[in-house]
């Protein structure tokens, strides 16, 4: 009887290592980026761009991403497509003409990053994180249950109990 948690033991371990597994590289990829984008800046939305992604079981979604235009700190007049994408170009952060922060990379000024996308991936991935070890630690108890079951570990328990009435 208890061999029924294995399914679900085994299914919670392997999201809780999926969600895990995010975290580490988007946590990874984010400090990475943030030693390089080191000087601020403000952006103007001068132009949206789109581009075709294969997301989820062959289906296509478009990704609207902004174009900005920005000085540098020594006097450059920079304009850089958004590595953020956004479903729809109605919410591209300064799509209502708005200056936006940006935090650009003064070795290599096309490479930015908008303060409002960091501050959103700073607040989800600690999320994400704990889904993760949410569901690792739903899963050990469930998992090692069935396997105790399986094995027949709960027999000796179970027949000194039913012997008891």
């Amino acid at each position: 009887m208890s061999g029924l948690y294995l399914i679900p033991g085994l299914i919670c371990l392997l999201m809780g290592a999926g969600f895990l597994l995010i975290f580490r590289y988007s946590n990874t990829k984010e400090k990475e980026l943030g030693h390089r984008v080191k000087a601020k800046a403000w952006a103007k939305l001068t132009d949206t761009g789109s581009r075709i992604e294969d997301r989820y079981n062959n289906r296509t979604y478009t990704v609207y991403f902004g174009i900005y235009e920005y000085d540098t700190n020594d006097g450059q007049h920079i304009s850089s497509a958004s590595a953020f994408g956004y479903t729809s170009p109605d919410i591209i952060p300064g799509a209502k003409g708005n200056m936006v922060n940006i935090l650009y990379n003064p070795d290599k000024p096309s490479e930015f990053v908008l303060t409002e996308e960091q501050e959103v991936s700073a607040s989800i991935l600690p999320t994400v994180r704990k889904a993760g070890i949410t569901f690792i630690v739903i899963g050990v108890p469930l998992t090692v249950l069935a396997i105790a079951g399986i094995l027949g570990l709960f027999d000796p328990i179970l027949k000194s109990l039913l012997d008891k009435e």
